[in-house]
């Protein structure tokens, strides 16, 4: 007979073990208690209620029943601020460092506007320099024009130039 071949035997006892042993498993951790938890509200349910509560014992569950509710609001409320409040210290340190970093790009925007200033003026004077006929001797109008010129001039070409890249 196949079945009792000492070949073969051991490998089918094995997988026979293995395979009984986890559906064991599966029963008693999974299925039982659910089918015992389904029993006892049957139970519970067909049995006729022997105990009625009285007034009193009403009272108590109900101001038990009303503390229970307002500790779980009052810890609601409690937990709700203390999240509000960190939300709101969180985004305080979000907008101080905003802030900053404004600030501080702000300053290097005035910085390199004034560098841009002296070197239009410094143009000025070596154009004076090279080109001694050349005399400013318009309106300040003008001036400012030229002045507005060559800081565009500068500009476009600051913002032109390649970045070099390492």
């Amino acid at each position: 007979m196949p079945q009792l071949d000492i070949v073969s035997f051991f490998p089918q006892f094995f997988w026979f073990c293995l395979f009984f042993t986890t559906f064991y498993v599966t029963l008693v951790q999974k299925y039982l208690p659910t089918l015992t938890r389904i029993f006892a509200a049957r139970t519970a349910v067909t049995q006729p209620q022997t105990t009625t509560l009285t007034s009193e014992e009403f009272d108590s569950l109900d101001k038990k029943t009303h503390q229970v509710f307002s500790k779980s609001i009052q810890n609601t409320k409690t937990k709700t601020a203390q999240q509000f409040q960190q939300t709101q210290q969180l985004l305080d340190i979000q907008t101080n460092v905003f802030n900053t970093h404004t600030h501080q790009v702000f300053e290097k925007y005035q910085n390199k506007k004034v560098l841009l200033n002296m070197t239009v003026k410094q143009t000025m004077q070596q154009m004076q320099d090279v080109l001694p006929f050349y005399k400013i001797q318009s309106a300040p109008k003008n001036q400012t024009k030229t002045a507005q010129f060559f800081s565009k001039a500068v500009f476009q070409k600051v913002c032109d130039s390649p970045v070099k890249k390492k």
